[in-house]
């Protein structure tokens, strides 16, 4: 921590004393404008990933009583749930939720360019930070992610301020506690936070060793303050949490849930692509002369050790996600980009041609020229990927519409990951990746047909490919599509006449069966059909009478729920 203690900096790149030029101001405006009403757009249209409702499922969890971990799985850290909650519960169950927490990500994005900027301006220029954070903000993949209700947006704005904090400025005891306490919070939003800190460990060791590391042996004191203060401020929310998690009976719950279940042996990368562990070893032998070289070029610049620490700590992070992660996925670049693109427009505005015969007036216009001809490429992928005007979260919101008109709160409903937001699952475990790996390996036991089964669960999602090959044979056979869910039932459509049909029943329970809108007229297990009837578990047969063609045995409860049986087959 010396090296940041001394002052901030990295590169090679040539310090320029230039500030934004007059037409670079609303170029950058515009094209901030053009990204806010973007992200608007996105919060309403862009399709729902399958990590957005199991966030809101779990935040829900948190404002009516349940504990994650204990009540609830969850494999992602805390925080970030648990800041969200009080809204939610102020907010409401709604249909059109995903939207309006969307609308929450904003500020935090907004958070993030904010740091960037700013820290680009301390390492090098106002225009870098702020040419940088447009930029980022444009990315294609880094936009649509981060217009997603998720943690990952809290955990990159985290990261962003704890990076100025650490890295804008010489590094005080009261510095060194703030970027701790911000690197705290990083963690508790998300775990792959022991990536980003690995980096930056190995980023400022390298710049010691490198840099000769002269000021700890000379200034031992003046290192120590700041290192106990950051260590200290890192242990201070984490340990909060421990304490809270600890009082609430959970805490063996959250190591076991977001630690132990995501050590998967053999699965993703750690099994088809075994050589990426060498991505990290060889991003040393490739980071560590270029280090060198920096900060030799840069030895007269304050800022210099600082800079390289970014630079290193953005190649390191991308080598050791790249190497190490098993399963990769756009948000865990979102704390990269920012790093990555400081560096990139750095380089630009080096590799501009700079001589005593150029004006600076060339100089500005070539810069904007560039940067701004990138913005644009970047404003035609992200639109050639998801038309920002085009709907695609329609299929969200109708799904919750049908949870709210046709359950009742407190009612289970089995799903994926939560995608029904408000209503109890009957099944402990969600259907992500590792679980499913896990069920897959034995590790596991596959307990959702008992647990609908124990629950008596009514409900359940539509059919997805999700659901494991023997769950979703399952399902299919004991429920029946209504709109958007699946109700407790069978669908008998007649075939030869007089010939009898049979459904199976998973657990015992009232069936009413009807044949359109009035009640069937058939014969049930050999006795006439005159109203619902308790059935028990295992096959049953029914006769139809003259005339009847398509008869429905569903749950009794739904009979008197008119959201359900306008959507009933036979009603169709």
């Amino acid at each position: 921590m010396a090296v940041i203690a001394g002052a901030p900096a990295v590169s090679g790149i040539r310090e320029r004393p230039r500030d934004l030029s007059r037409p670079e101001v609303p170029a950058i405006g515009l094209l901030v404008v053009t990204q806010l009403v973007l992200r608007v757009l996105y919060a309403f249209h862009h399709r729902a990933d399958s990590d957005e409702p199991q966030h809101l499922h779990v935040a829900w969890g948190w404002a009516n009583g349940f504990v994650p971990y204990r009540d609830q799985f969850d494999n992602h850290a805390p925080l970030f749930h648990m800041l969200v909650a009080p809204w939610l519960a102020l907010t409401g169950e709604r249909p059109d939720i995903l939207p309006l927490a969307r609308l929450l990500m904003i500020p935090l994005v907004a958070v993030t360019l904010w740091a960037t900027a700013r820290l680009g301006r301390q390492l090098w220029t106002r225009g870098t930070g702020q040419w940088a954070a447009v930029l980022t903000g444009l990315v294609p993949t880094w936009l649509l992610t981060s217009s997603e209700f998720r943690a990952d947006v809290l955990w990159m704005a985290l990261w962003a301020c704890a990076l100025l904090a650490l890295l804008g400025a010489p590094l005080t005891p009261r510095r060194a506690f703030v970027g701790g306490l911000l690197l705290g919070a990083t963690i508790a939003t998300s775990f792959k936070t022991v990536l980003l800190l690995l980096a930056l460990a190995v980023a400022v060791l390298v710049v010691e060793v490198v840099g000769g590391g002269l000021r700890i042996s000379r200034r031992p004191g003046a290192v120590a303050r700041p290192a106990m203060a950051l260590v200290a401020g890192i242990a201070v929310i984490p340990a909060i949490l421990a304490a809270v998690f600890w009082r609430l009976h959970a805490l063996a719950a959250l190591v076991q849930c977001t630690v132990r279940h995501n050590i998967v042996p053999g699965v993703g990368l750690w099994r088809s692509a075994p050589h990426r562990l060498l991505l990290f070893p060889l991003s040393l032998l490739l980071l560590i002369p270029i280090a060198r070289i920096l900060l030799a070029r840069g030895r007269h610049s304050a800022t210099t050790p600082a800079r390289v620490v970014l630079i290193l700590t953005a190649g390191f992070y991308l080598a050791l996600l790249e190497g190490y992660w098993p399963l990769i996925t756009s948000q865990d670049f979102l704390p990269w980009i920012p790093m990555a693109m400081l560096a990139g427009v750095a380089a630009l505005n080096g590799a501009l041609p700079v001589s005593a015969h150029a004006p600076p007036a060339a100089i500005a216009r070539g810069r904007i020229v560039a940067l701004a001809g990138i913005a644009m490429l970047e404003l035609v992928a992200v639109c050639r990927t998801e038309a920002a005007w085009h709907d695609d979260s329609r299929d969200q919101t109708r799904l919750l519409s049908d949870v709210l008109r046709m359950t009742r709160p407190g009612e289970p409903v089995m799903d994926l990951k939560g995608e029904t937001v408000f209503r109890p699952r009957p099944c402990y475990y969600v259907l992500e990746g590792l679980t499913k790996a896990r069920f897959a390996n034995g590790s596991l036991p596959d307990p959702i047909a008992a647990d609908i089964r124990r629950t008596h669960t009514h409900f359940v999602a539509l059919d997805h490919p999700g659901f494991p090959p023997q769950d979703r044979e399952f399902l299919i056979r004991h429920f029946i599509p209504v709109g958007q869910l699946r109700v407790l039932g069978a669908d008998l459509v007649a075939g030869a006449p007089g010939a009898a049909l049979a459904f199976d029943v998973c657990y015992a329970e009232r069936f009413a069966l009807l044949d359109g809108d009035a009640a069937a007229r058939g014969v049930l297990d050999g006795t006439p059909y005159r109203e619902s009837r308790l059935l028990d578990t295992g096959r049953h047969h029914y006769r139809p009478a003259p005339g009847e063609s398509h008869v429905v045995a569903v749950w009794e409860g739904a009979v008197g729920r008119g959201a359900v049986m306008a959507a009933l087959p036979a009603a169709r």
